[in-house]
């Protein structure tokens, strides 16, 4: 059986985000299920996390090291771990979003053979430096076994007619903060939750009864880029919710409007399909149902994970949506 060291956040009291679920576990758990033996090793629970994978990987001698955002991995430790074992695959994801891409990001891809990223585009392809094989887009991911249709509570105070999570915005799309402002202004008219934006983040299970006791969920991007969603997206339609996203560029080459959901580019539409769907249920829950489908079938840990492999394979991607850059 191959193995691979995922270097990540599993604990989710490390997390420093809305979402009480790690995204490195999406990656980590759809490796097990294409085959491979994982060893986990949280970087913000170790003393000293570049010693900690040095030894590690002296005792598991992996096939794959996969890292995730790995602030307080060096550079030279990747590089140390490159020269140990030639013969690895070395994999680095990512989902924060810049202006430009992160310092540590770009130092680590130094000595990375593969960078993933929830982004396309020419900000995808600024990760992609000369010593490395190949950068491509993942549009979401998510895990259905985490995110499902079953954490339903039946307590009121968790139901809604529009549920927004996150915090405000602080990148280059303006639309977000003006989405948060017109829907808390508008929570007289409707019965709207908003959480995050001032730091009252929910955890588990809240967050999941939050999200499948909404009729609609709302999501904008802060920054705008080729192909670019929070886990939000993947997240909501996970659970089966109805998902009302923001424009960004590419999402029609992946989701069938009206169909697996739908999106807004201003304020005054964002108001008008929120009161088109809250009127017409049934047209509601059956895109909420093919969407969410559609995103267990596509970026569910195990499918996600698996065309990923592919790529690092074959230099392609399963699916026409993905960018794919190789050197």
């Amino acid at each position: 059986m191959k193995k691979s060291i995922n270097i990540g956040v599993f604990n989710p009291n490390n997390i420093y985000t809305a979402s009480p679920y790690p995204g490195d576990q999406v990656f980590a758990k759809g490796l097990e299920k294409n085959g491979y033996e994982v060893h986990r090793l949280d970087y913000r629970e170790e003393v000293d996390p570049n010693q900690s994978l040095l030894t590690l990987a002296e005792k598991i001698k992996p096939n794959l090291f996969w890292f995730g955002k790995c602030e307080l991995i060096q550079p030279g430790t990747i590089k140390t771990l490159k020269v140990l074992y030639p013969g690895s695959i070395f994999i680095k994801w990512a989902a924060d979003v810049r202006n430009e891409p992160t310092e540590h990001d770009l130092a680590h891809n130094q000595y990375i053979d593969y960078f993933f990223g929830t982004f396309g585009g020419e900000y995808l392809k600024k990760h992609l430096l000369p010593t490395m094989k190949g950068v491509a887009s993942i549009i979401t991911f998510t895990d259905e076994e985490f995110y499902t249709v079953k954490m339903k509570s039946k307590y009121s105070k968790y139901f809604s007619d529009v549920l927004w999570t996150g915090r405000r915005g602080f990148g280059d799309n303006d639309m977000r903060n003006e989405v948060i402002d017109s829907l808390i202004e508008n929570k007289d008219k409707y019965d709207i939750k908003v959480f995050g934006v001032d730091n009252e983040w929910l955890g588990d299970p809240e967050y999941l009864y939050y999200i499948t006791g909404t009729k609609i969920g709302i999501g904008v991007n802060s920054f705008n880029r080729p192909k670019y969603s929070s886990d939000r997206l993947g997240n909501y339609m996970s659970c089966g919710t109805f998902y009302l996203a923001h424009y960004f560029e590419g999402i029609e080459k992946v989701f069938k409007r009206g169909k697996d959901l739908d999106w807004f580019k201003t304020v005054d539409e964002m108001w008008e399909e929120i009161k088109y769907y809250l009127k017409h249920k049934i047209e509601r829950k059956k895109i909420a149902k093919r969407g969410s489908q559609f995103v267990r079938n596509h970026f569910d840990s195990k499918p996600l994970v698996g065309n990923l492999l592919h790529i690092i394979k074959t230099g392609k991607s399963k699916n026409s949506w993905d960018d794919v850059f190789l050197n």
